[in-house]
């Protein structure tokens, strides 16, 4: 069979990846107007992105100091998810069409284009890997619909858009590898250009390729020699590894500045920590609350899903995609019994970003105190499976004693003091945030398993194509037929639930009050819907959604005032008559005419009405507006 020119392939592949895209996140492209994907809080803040950085470009402002937030002061957005690389879009899109469309279609393309990209890369591997051009386009949408629909994707999908948009991860190392192999100077364009695109899709997300990216070069290095050696200076693969690393680094160095700029003093972590969120063992192998088979499994998996998302995870469901699937898993085992070019490479990759996912302590089924005899077990794969270690007089022998310990110590509990001993097992990843700059401010160890599933990706691109060459002795159709078969295996694993598109509110008739009020006016609210209400009525608003909070706004955001409304710690206390009259001359001073809650309490109206002054203009079951003198 004559292979299909790479034109009509291209477009081909584009397509299929738009179909499979619009069945996992449907009904999205059924509900692109007055619906929003996932619906989440922070999905209000990126639709707020897309019209700022509108607002910012076509009015010729810096896109990463908003004026209009966090009033009076402005909101610095150095240190926060902006993602520019998306939110552009809005420049384009936000002309034609509503907002909520702009963001629902912003975010299918993502999956469009993480479709392509990864495929883009996997094609490649498999061409270099000996492999007939059609069965490895084939095969390579195989492994695509890995990296592209994987849990880790679907379940990020409803809340950011930053961590949603992918493409960048494969596309860089589709030119690296290039440019590893080929030295052609069009691959080293194309790695500057993918860095730099991935670093304004998401800053971990550069992290994230520039230490596979280390990883992969000091491995290649392994294969012909040590590492510290003269002659590694001398070798042709780490020096193209070296001006990769500078022309990249120099692509990036327009957004970095900036934030270098203001790093100090360090912006709070206001949302999350340096290590809040891990992987769970378990979680690795049954599908999280948002996957479409969560509601078919046992009672106990259903608890162990659930108790990861309230437990482990503080109600972020998004942060529990981690599952690798078990048939997908079987398909990277058998590419790896076949032969995959580096194949133990993507695999101590996979694993190694796997177990770097699992944050600073094991944890296995919800619990991080745990027997030693999981430091048993462990050893004893670890000496049974290192390929070194293979043939030596000892192996067996070592392997049998570890063996016969492991399953005594499960059997019977391993005491202390005549209670069972239960230890917490470092990970590496409490020395790894140390080690690697910026994972100590705020780092997401669980978010690693996106490079193991991307390791996985090439896993099941190899299986399909070796599978799909078994085949083709009974025909060349054949053989694509079964390598085209293999894609369901993923598609299916990790499907999820229909993508949540709640309807978004509608804005009752005293936003327009505050639209058409002559400047200068502003708004103080509570929080992001606040923020989003002023996409409408582009006033000033007092809130703020900052991914991490700069210190000259935290000072402003202890006020009284500011504690009282956005949040419930200043309303305690008396107010005493000079309070009284300083915060009464803030909001005069500032043009605050409103305040818009969107949860009404009593003691908040009354501080509203009694200490501030304002009256209650209008409320209904979502808004409760006040006015100001």
């Amino acid at each position: 069979m004559s292979s299909l020119p790479r034109r009509v392939l291209h477009p081909l592949v584009l397509l299929a990846s738009s179909l499979l895209s619009a069945f996992h996140t449907w009904p999205l492209l059924a509900n692109l107007k007055g619906h929003v994907a996932g619906g989440r809080e922070d999905v209000l803040m990126n639709m707020w992105h897309l019209w700022w950085m509108r607002q910012a470009v076509t009015g010729l402002k810096n896109p990463f100091f908003a004026p209009m937030l966090h009033w009076p002061l402005g909101a610095e957005l150095y240190w926060h998810t902006l993602s520019p690389a998306k939110t552009l879009w809005g420049v384009v899109l936000l002309p034609f069409m509503r907002v909520e469309t702009a963001y629902n279609l912003v975010l299918f393309g993502t999956f469009v284009v993480t479709g392509y990209t990864a495929w883009l890369l996997l094609d490649y591997l498999l061409r270099r890997g000996g492999f007939e051009p059609n069965l490895a386009a084939v095969a390579a949408l195989a492994g695509a619909c890995v990296f592209n629909f994987s849990r880790y994707h679907h379940s990020h999908a409803i809340a950011h858009l930053n961590l949603s948009a992918l493409e960048g991860i494969p596309l860089y190392l589709y030119f690296f590898l290039r440019w590893l192999d080929e030295g052609k100077r069009k691959w080293l364009v194309g790695v500057a250009l993918a860095a730099l695109y991935t670093l304004l899709c998401d800053y971990y997300y550069l992290l994230y390729i520039a230490l596979f990216s280390f990883l992969w070069v000091v491995a290649e290095r392994w294969r012909r020699g040590p590492l510290l050696s003269p002659d590694t200076l001398k070798d042709e693969g780490t020096r193209r590894a070296g001006v990769a690393a500078l022309v990249a680094g120099l692509a990036c160095v327009p957004p970095v500045v900036p934030l270098l700029l203001h790093a100090f003093p360090a912006p709070l972590a206001i949302h999350h920590g340096d290590s809040d969120y891990f992987t769970d063992l378990y979680a690795f192998f049954i599908p999280d609350t948002l996957s479409g088979w969560s509601e078919s499994l046992p009672a106990w998996m259903q608890e162990f899903t659930t108790g990861v998302v309230r437990g482990k995870m503080s109600g972020n469901a998004e942060e529990a995609g981690t599952y690798l699937g078990w048939l997908t898993l079987l398909l990277a085992a058998f590419a790896l019994w076949r032969g995959v070019p580096n194949g133990r490479r993507w695999a101590g990759l996979g694993l190694g970003f796997a177990v770097l996912s699992m944050g600073t302590v094991l944890n296995i089924n919800l619990t991080d105190k745990l027997s030693p005899a999981v430091l048993l077990v462990a050893a004893t794969l670890v000496v049974g499976w290192a390929p070194a270690w293979r043939g030596r007089t000892w192996h067996r022998d070592v392997v049998a004693l570890l063996a016969v310990c492991s399953l005594l110590s499960l059997r019977t509990p391993l005491t202390a003091f005549e209670q069972p001993l239960l230890v917490q097992i470092p990970m590496p990843y409490v020395v790894f945030k140390h080690v690697v700059p910026l994972f100590s401010r705020g780092g997401m160890p669980v978010r690693f398993e996106l490079l193991t599933t991307l390791a996985l990706s090439v896993l099941v691109a190899f299986a399909a194509a070796h599978l799909g060459r078994t085949m083709s002795a009974r025909g060349a159709a054949a053989g694509l037929g079964v390598a085209l078969a293999v894609a369901l295996v993923p598609n299916m694993e990790y499907l999820g639930k229909p993508m949540p598109m709640p309807q978004l509110p509608r804005l009752p008739p005293i936003f327009d009050e505050i639209r058409y009020a002559p400047m200068p006016a502003a708004v103080f609210t509570d929080n992001v819907l606040g923020q989003w209400e002023q996409i409408y009525h582009q006033k000033p608003v007092s809130f703020a959604r900052l991914s991490r909070l700069p210190v000259r706004e935290a000072e402003m955001l202890e006020q009284r005032i500011f504690r009282a409304l956005e949040g419930w710690n200043g309303l305690a206390g008396e107010v005493t008559p000079e309070e009284r009259e300083e915060m009464q001359r803030f909001l005069k001073d500032n043009h605050f005419r409103w305040y818009v809650s969107h949860i009404y309490h009593p003691m908040r109206h009354r501080f509203v009405t009694e200490v501030l002054g304002g009256e209650l203009a209008y409320q209904d079951n979502y808004v409760s507006v006040y006015r100001f003198p």
